[in-house]
């Protein structure tokens, strides 16, 4: 099973920044390079849209999924909000009733059980990444880096690797 996983932002594009200075590439990476390793230790061919802080367009993450022929594709986001109180966890796919909307509801549940943060639902949205992949994808949004609670979660190594293990939980339930 060929899992590709896209943090989002990075290089030029640091994202969103947090109130604690933190920077959304950064955490996503993070999170993406953990929820990888703990793939591939359970069995997954794990590809990524980028391993360092670089600049990737978000049609180009997509011809990279699709090229390698991943199975499903999976960006890994912060959310952010201009008010401060904006909490949460959320996961977005391209279009309703598809086994793309199915495998956003699995990996949310999953995710939002794991990190214990307020379940906003899954959203379809008309994003590049999801609308341009060929495969099933979605988006999610840990965490509000927007809000001061949760940027000082996501600034934590602990908080990552429970996103990374939330979001693996979501793939191994859906793919297996």
């Amino acid at each position: 099973m060929k899992i590709f996983i896209d943090p989002g932002h990075g290089g030029k594009n640091p994202g969103a920044i947090g109130p604690n200075g933190l920077y959304e590439a950064n955490v996503n990476l993070d999170i993406a390079l953990k929820l990888g390793r703990i793939l591939s230790n359970w069995g997954y061919e794990i590809k990524y849209s980028r391993k360092t802080d670089i600049t990737v367009t978000l049609s180009e993450r997509a011809r990279m999924a699709n090229e390698w022929g991943a199975d499903y594709f999976v960006s890994i986001h912060c959310n952010s909000n201009v008010n401060p109180e904006a909490n949460g966890t959320s996961t977005y796919f391209y279009r309703v009733g598809t086994i793309a909307e199915n495998f956003a509801r699995i990996v949310n549940n999953n995710l939002v059980r794991q990190i214990e943060r307020k379940d906003l639902g899954i959203f379809s949205a008309n994003f590049a990444v999801l609308r341009l992949t060929r495969m099933p994808a979605i988006l999610v949004e840990t965490a509000f880096i927007s809000n001061p609670v949760e940027a000082n979660l996501l600034a934590t190594n602990t908080f990552r690797q429970n996103c990374a293990v939330g979001i693996a939980n979501g793939i191994a339930q859906f793919t297996t």
